[in-house]
């Protein structure tokens, strides 16, 4: 299913790469509440994504609730943030920029008993623009958020083999990375953020991390096929 490829998003480069729902098998669908407003504080243009399906009624909840609560915390934020900013410009009889809020999503994997969400926000602030990235991982059986490590057989060393695997992106592009990158990395941590699709491990990392701050935000694909042997075997099932 294809949510939406055409909306105003405030200078958001990932708008083609988003709202991206790949054929599922989990039987849960997505429908998408939006939140639009504008004063002179603050214009908002968000998206929530709603999952609706044949699954235990408080797994549903609990994801729909999780997620639905973190876009309205960074909208209660912003808002607060942009309340801030108009006060100080009418103490300084200055005019008000207001600050710009919007956000995208994808769903990027959708089988195998496993949800994978991710969201990108966009903050225009004086004309600045920030990007911040969150990620969601479930097990839609138990309704347990997942850890990259997770994804691995019970005794499988899984950082070992994702360090290893970003040590070589590392070394074999560097142009993409800070210079020495391979030698300041020390390694994920335990709750590194992630995401997956039907081929790839997606890690992503703060600005500044891995690279320098520019316009996407720090990624590093692995192919699922590196750890082919030391996957769960339901990961195995992202090919026909």
């Amino acid at each position: 299913m294809f949510i939406s490829n055409t909306f105003d998003c405030y200078y958001c480069p990932y708008i083609n790469n988003m709202y991206r729902l790949d054929s599922p098998s989990n039987q849960i669908s997505v429908r998408t509440k939006d939140i639009k407003s504008s004063n002179e504080k603050i214009k908002e243009d968000l998206r929530i994504p709603v999952f609706q399906g044949p699954i235990a009624p408080n797994i549903l909840q609990l994801i729909n609730s999780n997620v639905n609560n973190d876009i309205m915390e960074f909208k209660r934020q912003m808002e607060e943030a942009a309340n801030e900013n108009a006060e100080r410009a009418r103490r300084n009889n200055q005019p008000i920029n207001p600050y710009r809020i919007s956000n995208v999503y994808a769903v990027t994997y959708n089988k195998n008993n496993i949800l994978s969400l991710s969201i990108i926000y966009e903050q225009v602030i004086n004309n600045r623009i920030y990007y911040t990235r969150t990620t969601y991982n479930y097990d839609i059986r138990s309704g347990r958020s997942l850890s990259v490590l997770d994804l691995f057989k019970p005794g499988i060393n899984a950082k070992a083999l994702i360090n290893t695997e970003i040590m070589k992106e590392l070394g074999t592009n560097p142009q993409k990375y800070f210079p020495g990158a391979i030698n300041s990395f020390r390694g994920i941590a335990d709750d590194q953020p992630f995401y997956i699709d039907n081929t790839d491990l997606v890690l992503f990392f703060r600005f500044n991390e891995i690279a320098p701050a520019g316009t996407d935000i720090p990624t590093i694909r692995i192919p699922l096929a590196k750890f082919r042997d030391s996957l769960k075997p339901q990961l195995l099932r992202w090919q026909p």
